[in-house]
């Protein structure tokens, strides 16, 4: 067929059909792209095609139920630590605390002062790692000051950004240590109220570097 006979159009290779397509890039198509259609038909598996289905045969075995579940789960954290009951509970003083702090052991928990060597275990016994100090740990304080630090922190964190460094760690001192009394010295031996020393009223002396008067003794009777 030439390129300029007109019965080309008719042909599907060569016409190009205007057709509405309501997969437009709106809204959550991005989201939608990645959505999984689920269909209403199931496919066979191998496990389904040989699976024997055996009536009457009663539970599953727990043996292998259990096998499986400590495979897939592992030991659970009671039979790790608490397959003694609570006997590690107050296990709380290290070796490093013992001998630094000094710490005493108790008259049941002493070990003696030189081993034997046990021929069933083949080895020094008692072991000292086997007989831990009971008790708490010796604690310096950090945590509690590192405690008070961080909520310190976090209530200056909350006040807002109007208060100054110099007002959040101003001490506000007590009543008590304000003076409220005021003690002057008697008009007499007032060295600012003795006549010869008004000298602001003279404006050659005002402003300027003088000697005052001293103040007067007090007449004392003998």
């Amino acid at each position: 067929m030439s390129h300029g006979d007109p019965l080309k159009w008719g042909m599907p290779g060569w016409r190009i059909e205007q057709k509405y397509a309501d997969g437009v890039l709106i809204g959550n198509w991005a989201e939608q792209r990645y959505t999984f259609d689920k269909g209403n038909y199931k496919h066979n598996s191998t496990h389904r095609m040989d699976f024997k289905n055996y009536e009457g045969a009663g539970k599953p075995d727990v043996i292998i139920r259990r096998q499986a579940m400590l495979k897939n789960e592992g030991l659970g954290k009671e039979m790790l630590f608490t397959h003694h009951g609570n006997k590690y509970s107050n296990n709380m003083i290290s070796w490093y605390d013992e001998h630094y702090n000094k710490r005493e052991r108790p008259e049941w928990n002493k070990l003696p002062e030189l081993r034997d060597w046990d021929g069933h275990k083949l080895a020094w016994a008692p072991e000292k790692t086997d007989y831990p100090l009971q008790g708490d740990a010796t604690n310096f304080g950090l945590y509690q000051t590192l405690q008070n630090k961080w909520r310190e922190q976090q209530a200056n964190a909350t006040k807002g950004d109007y208060y100054t460094n110099y007002q959040l760690s101003h001490t506000q001192m007590p009543k008590e240590s304000y003076v409220r009394v005021r003690y002057g010295n008697p008009r007499d031996l007032s060295t600012s109220l003795h006549k010869n020393n008004k000298v602001n009223k003279d404006l050659h002396l005002r402003s300027s570097h003088y000697v005052q008067q001293p103040e007067g003794l007090a007449a004392v009777s003998m």
